[in-house]
C-alpha cells in the first residue's frame, strides 16, 4: 500500500474515518532531549485542516497529556497521553482514568528506586511522567551496554512493584498495568465517535496495539520506518511503510489538501 492509497482510503469516507497518530518519531522527530520535542507548525496546520473533514483526528502518545497540550495542541485534534491513561478535555483540563489512582503509591516507590539507580549511572536518564516512568539511554557512548543495564533495572523494578514494562527505542518505561494501551484508545475513540474505519500512524513497539486495532476495524496500519531503530515486528504490522517522519508530514499535508479540494 502506498502513501497515495492511504490518502484515498481516508478520502473515500471522511466522516466515517479517523486518523490516530503517535507523536515522537511519527509526527515529530526523535531527539536526544525528550523535553525538546514539539509538533512542527506545518504538521499542526495539516492536522487542523484534516480535522475539519474527518470524523476524528487524534494524537495518542506515551507523553503526559499536559506535555501534549503544551507542545502538540492543534484545533480539532484530541490529545491522549500516557497510552490513553490521560486525556486533555475540551476545557483544556487533563483528566486521568480513575483506576490509575490505585497505583500512585506503587509509582512513588518505583520512582525512588529508579532515581537512585540512575543517579549512579551517568549513561541513564530518568524521565518522570507522573503516572509512568521512563529510563532513557539515547546518547550513551555504548548504547548496547547501557541498554542492558536499563533493561535489567526495569525488569527488577517491575518484578518488585507489579508495574508493566513498555520497551521502546532506547527507552524502558514502567506504567500501571490497567489495560490501557494504544489499541484500547483506538477502540474507545472508534466506538465513541461511531467511526467505520481508523488509520493509525506509529513507529515503535508501543504502537503495535494501535496498528493492530486499526487493521481489525478495516482501517490502515501505517508505520514510520527509522531503519535499524525500527523493530522488525513493527514493520511487519504495517499495511504501508513510510520512510522517516518527513514522509508522515507529507502524508498529512497531502491528506489535508485532498480533503479540502473535495470539500
Amino acid at each position: 500500500m502506498t502513501l497515495d492509497d492511504v490518502i484515498a482510503h481516508l478520502a473515500a469516507d471522511p466522516e466515517g474515518s479517523g486518523l490516530v497518530c503517535d507523536l515522537d518519531g511519527t509526527l515529530a522527530p526523535i531527539v536526544d532531549d525528550p523535553e525538546a520535542v514539539r509538533l512542527p507548525e506545518p504538521v499542526r496546520a495539516s492536522l487542523e485542516g484534516a480535522s475539519r473533514h474527518l470524523g476524528l483526528v487524534a494524537i495518542v502518545s506515551g507523553r503526559p497529556a499536559a506535555f501534549l497540550a503544551e507542545r502538540a495542541a492543534a484545533e480539532g485534534v484530541r490529545l491522549l497521553g500516557l497510552y490513553g491513561m490521560e486525556e486533555v478535555g475540551a476545557d483544556g483540563l487533563v483528566r486521568a482514568r480513575p483506576e490509575v489512582a490505585d497505583w500512585e503509591g506503587v509509582l512513588d516507590r518505583a520512582r525512588g528506586a529508579l532515581a537512585e539507580a540512575v543517579a549512579a549511572d551517568a549513561d541513564l536518564r530518568l524521565e518522570d511522567k507522573g503516572l509512568s516512568l521512563a529510563v532513557h539511554w539515547r546518547g550513551a557512548p555504548d548504547v548496547g551496554a547501557a541498554g542492558e543495564r536499563a533493561d535489567a533495572l526495569a525488569r527488577a523494578v517491575a518484578e518488585r512493584t507489579g508495574l508493566a514494562r513498555e520497551p521502546g527505542k532506547l527507552v524502558e518505561e514502567l506504567r500501571p498495568p490497567i489495560g490501557w494501551d494504544k489499541g484500547a484508545v483506538v477502540a474507545l475513540l472508534a466506538e465513541e465517535v461511531g467511526l467505520r474505519s481508523v488509520t493509525y500512524l506509529g513507529d515503535d513497539r508501543g504502537d503495535l496495539p494501535g496498528l493492530r486495532e486499526a487493521r481489525a476495524r478495516g482501517g490502515v496500519a501505517v508505520v514510520v520506518d527509522h531503519g535499524a531503530e525500527t523493530p522488525a515486528e513493527v514493520r511487519a504490522a504495517a499495511d504501508c511503510v513510510l520512510h522517516g517522519e518527513h514522509d508522515a508530514h507529507r502524508l498529512v499535508a497531502r491528506l489535508a489538501d485532498t480533503l479540502a479540494e473535495r470539500g
